[in-house]
């Protein structure tokens, strides 16, 4: 495997301890852990930034953030956005402080009313509205970051492929430092149509979550599904993303990381 092709592993549910999964990284060689926010034991409030950058220091291991997956820069409610971006900024500073230079977010496609023939989507009932409050937001939330030299990077999540949320994601960017994250197993579960709007920002893609899927569910094992693995990694390694590979259970991440170098790329 080509030494710029970094390899992560995420926390977990069933660990939610930094010191395991620490022991585990180092068992397993990777190069990062993600830190999770949806586990409060992953928060700046409960994790000190300066134990993470002990350990940082002291194993070599690199560290990424992950916001908790409710953030909504869009919210037509201004002091819940607001409080989104000042959330954001907390986490940026936390982050740098622990020696962390990525933080990983999801943009939400917000709620749908149920008509009796179809679905309309709020956000996209309101483009323009929608639009403006995720411009004024990222733009806010990558200064944060900026300052800190921290990358932010936004994730497919199974929504690149409805039209208004691609299109969002065309006009953001256009925002220096708007980043991506292609989440492959995502992408899968469309029919791979996510990744029609990735494509047209490749330059944008600055990190990976792999994992497989089987045609029911993803994040599976790779190598156990129908993704192409190697021509997703070959991709990650061409642009200096990092990858993270993101099986859910312990046992399923040392199949992964195993499967991964298996692959020699």
């Amino acid at each position: 495997m080509s030494e710029s092709l970094r390899l992560g592993i995420p926390t977990l549910i069933e660990m939610p301890d930094l010191q395991r999964t620490v022991d585990l990284a180092l068992r397993l060689k990777v190069d990062f852990i993600e830190l999770n926010m949806n586990m409060p034991e992953f928060c700046p409030e409960a994790l000190p930034a300066k134990r993470v950058r002990e350990c940082r220091e002291e194993t070599g291991l690199d560290f990424t953030v992950h916001m908790p997956d409710d953030t909504d820069l869009a919210s037509f409610h201004d002091p819940i956005r607001e409080g989104h971006v000042q959330r954001f900024g907390e986490t940026a500073r936390w982050a740098a402080e622990s020696g962390a230079r990525l933080i990983n977010l999801h943009l939400s496609p917000g709620i749908y009313f149920t008509l009796p023939d179809h679905k309309v989507w709020i956000y996209e009932n309101y483009y323009h509205r929608f639009l403006g409050n995720l411009q004024e937001a990222y733009g806010k939330v990558i200064d944060y970051a900026r300052g800190y030299g921290i990358s932010v990077c936004t994730e497919n999540v199974v929504n690149f492929h409805i039209p208004f949320v691609g299109r969002a994601i065309d006009d953001l960017c256009e925002i220096p430092g708007f980043y991506l994250t292609w989440d492959v197993g995502h992408d899968a579960r469309t029919g791979y149509l996510e990744r029609e709007v990735l494509l047209r920002h490749a330059d944008r893609v600055r990190h990976m979550h792999l994992h497989d899927y089987n045609g029911v569910s993803d994040h599976q094992v790779p190598g156990t599904g129908e993704i192409d693995i190697p021509g997703m990694l070959r991709f990650a390694r061409e642009r200096g993303a990092s990858v993270l590979v993101e099986t859910k259970t312990e046992g399923s991440l040392i199949e992964s990381v195993k499967a991964v170098r298996f692959f020699k790329l």
